[in-house]
């Protein structure tokens, strides 16, 4: 019979994996809704005629979505925008078309059709225009730069299969049996697997001493169990406590407070967890209180000393700690 340690492990390698698949069915969606864009974004959009702008610009006039957004419309002529590096002006028959584009003016341009924004064309005519000048434009706007959406939505979909697939793969892996979860290692490696579960079950009932930022602090024991995530640590062996304070910023200028958390680094493992400055004290005085012979605060040489010969420190704090139990 497995046991809770084992269940709850599995329970939340089972939900990385579901997570992943849902993920990945909402990407395929997006994709498949917007199959017209994904197919004009590797093939270019179709060829496109005067007449083809008549009735865009017939649907903007009746303020109506543009039944064919990407065209590719060959004119006669380039036209000049008084040095603007950002517009220019297509002459397609006797009608002139403004397009968008960083690049080098040509005769055939690719792009997304849609209204004439209200500055542009406040900028192009301003007050006293002719009416008659103002009629040989389109009222449109072809944008070159039609990529750059595809573009982002491709790299957040890729960042999120990336980021949910590592999570999945690495649960799959503890699922197949290839690997064990790393709470699951732990427990085996205290004792009979069993009497460890059980006693946890109990404390976690019954012998809870705080709760803070998905962890639970129990007389014996440090427990994660949130939707997607479970650890499990023994405070007997905690070995380093200090508060971690970061200070976030708006745009790397702007302050917008600090978060804090308590570093709470066992001779198997580490955990961070956050809360205000005043919990966080208060949960590293609560773990202070259960594992006195834990280094408390931080320093630079510590750290140092943590990160170089980390079986060093622990090998000193275990020291202190048979000799403050004997």
């Amino acid at each position: 019979m497995t046991t809770w340690i084992e269940r709850t492990a599995r329970q939340k390698s089972i939900g990385q994996v579901v997570l992943f698949l849902v993920v990945t069915a909402i990407v395929a969606w997006i994709f498949a809704a917007n199959g017209a864009y994904v197919k004009v974004f590797f093939k270019g959009p179709p060829p496109a005629t005067a007449a083809d702008l008549d009735m865009a610009e017939h649907e903007v006039n009746g303020e109506e979505l543009i039944a064919t957004p990407y065209v590719t419309i060959t004119g006669d002529k380039v036209l000049s925008t008084d040095g603007s590096t950002d517009y220019y002006v297509l002459l397609v028959g006797n009608r002139r078309l403004l397009v968008k584009s960083g690049k080098t003016p040509t005769t055939t341009v690719s792009g997304a059709l849609g209204s004439m924004p209200y500055d542009v064309k406040s900028s192009l005519f301003p007050p006293g225009t002719d009416p008659t000048d103002e009629a040989v434009f389109y009222p449109l706007l072809l944008d070159t730069n039609y990529r750059e959406s595809g573009y982002v939505g491709a790299f957040w979909a890729l960042l999120a299969e990336s980021l949910f697939g590592f999570f999945a793969w690495r649960s799959w892996r503890r699922l197949s049996g290839q690997v064990e979860h790393p709470a699951v290692t732990r427990a085996r490696a205290w004792g009979d697997i069993a009497l460890i579960s059980a006693e946890v079950e109990r404390e976690r009932e019954m012998a809870v001493i705080v709760k803070r930022g998905g962890w639970t602090l129990t007389q014996s024991y440090a427990v994660k169990n949130m939707w997607l995530s479970f650890d499990l640590f023994r405070l007997d062996n905690l070995v380093w406590v200090y508060k971690k304070a970061v200070k976030r910023r708006v745009n790397f200028i702007i302050p917008a407070g600090t978060t804090y958390s308590a570093a709470l680094n066992f001779s198997d493992g580490q955990a961070d967890v956050g809360g205000s400055q005043k919990k966080v004290e208060e949960l590293l005085a609560l773990a202070s209180q259960r594992a006195p012979w834990a280094v408390k605060g931080y320093t630079d040489d510590l750290a140092k000393f943590w990160k170089s010969s980390r079986n060093s420190f622990v090998a000193e704090v275990m020291k202190r700690k048979s000799e403050m139990k004997h």
